[in-house]
């Protein structure tokens, strides 16, 4: 019985845990501070969690290569009006946003899209600058 209790308790402490390793910060994969731009042709768009991805194919001087961007959840999204139709296989965007911290790998965390429309949208739950200016106490 003495052990059937610390297994619960135990249990119980751990689930708050699987949320938080679930949603990760951005700065674990990308650097904050380096912003890069690519342009390609959408193969695949998921409007989904814990993130937004758009899967493309960009030209690097005559050699397609396979990107993958991430931007912001679902939920915070479709919040400001983004659909499941925003975005096409096939469509050649832009995207704006921050380079990973591996620079061999084809990833951005996308902070903005330019449709083919020439409509530009902000992909991400949180404008990081405006959230640093919250934080900061006045002097």
């Amino acid at each position: 019985m003495r052990t059937r209790f610390w297994t619960l308790l135990l249990a119980i402490g751990l689930v708050p845990l699987t949320h938080v390793a679930a949603h990760h910060s951005p700065a674990m994969l990308y650097d904050l501070s380096k912003e890069i731009s690519i342009t390609g042709t959408v193969t695949e768009f998921q409007l989904g969690n814990p993130h937004m991805r758009i899967y493309l194919d960009v030209d690097n001087n005559g050699v397609k290569e396979q990107w993958l961007a991430e931007g912001g959840s679902r939920t915070q999204l479709m919040r400001v009006g983004w659909t499941e139709t925003e975005v096409k296989p096939g469509d050649k965007i832009t995207l704006k946003g921050h380079a990973p911290r591996d620079p061999t790998a084809k990833l951005i965390h996308m902070t903005h899209i330019v449709l083919p429309n020439g409509t530009e949208k902000f992909t991400e739950d949180i404008n990081y600058d405006e959230f640093n200016n919250r934080r900061t106490r006045p002097q």
